[in-house]
């Protein structure tokens, strides 16, 4: 399966809702290293492992480094130029990953996306929704969404992912669901 990075929306006023950074003060221990990352930081990792629980073989789109280059000889040798454009997969729109995935035949794509949007009481919520879609139609096989109040930039999204990736365990692989009793 590609499984392609995270994406976050937000449906408030602010977009900068979906850096993790605006959950934390200016004065939070944290709030230095949540400068440099991103929610997909916390839900990746945690959703990845229990995909692998559940059997699935990951393909990375944004490992996946994209070569474009012109071959030009000079006096014998050869020299490769960088062109310019996407540098991995994962910078590619959507049908020119329909297309890598179907030719290297992974017949899924995974899509994950966090919704950042009003709650109740003024709160914030959180919407993850994990879709793996057939590569060849790009029709939906299956799909699995949790919702949690915002509480904060790492653990509510550490929860939606573990959520999520429960999800996927229960249906595709229930013995392997961690916490599952005797």
């Amino acid at each position: 399966m590609l499984v392609l990075p995270m994406r976050c929306t937000s449906r408030l006023v602010h977009a900068q809702m979906c850096d993790p950074v605006a959950y934390e003060s200016d004065n939070s221990p944290r709030h230095e290293k949540l400068r440099k990352s991103s929610f997909a930081n916390f839900i990746d990792p945690a959703l990845r492992l229990k995909l692998e629980f559940a059997g699935y073989t990951l393909a990375e789109a944004g490992a996946m480094r994209i070569a474009r280059a012109d071959r030009v000889d000079h006096n014998g040798e050869s020299t490769q130029i960088e062109g310019g454009g996407p540098q991995t997969v994962a910078d590619l729109d959507m049908p020119d990953v329909q297309a890598v995935a179907t030719s290297l035949a992974l017949p899924s794509l995974l899509v994950t996306e966090l919704t950042i949007r009003p709650g109740e009481n003024g709160m914030v919520r959180a919407d993850l929704v994990v879709s793996m879609l057939e590569t060849a139609t790009l029709k939906p096989r299956w799909s699995v969404t949790c919702s949690e109040l915002m509480y904060g930039a790492v653990e509510t999204p550490n929860r939606l992912a573990n959520c999520v990736g429960n999800g996927v365990l229960a249906i595709l692989a229930p013995e392997n669901v961690i916490g599952k009793s005797l």
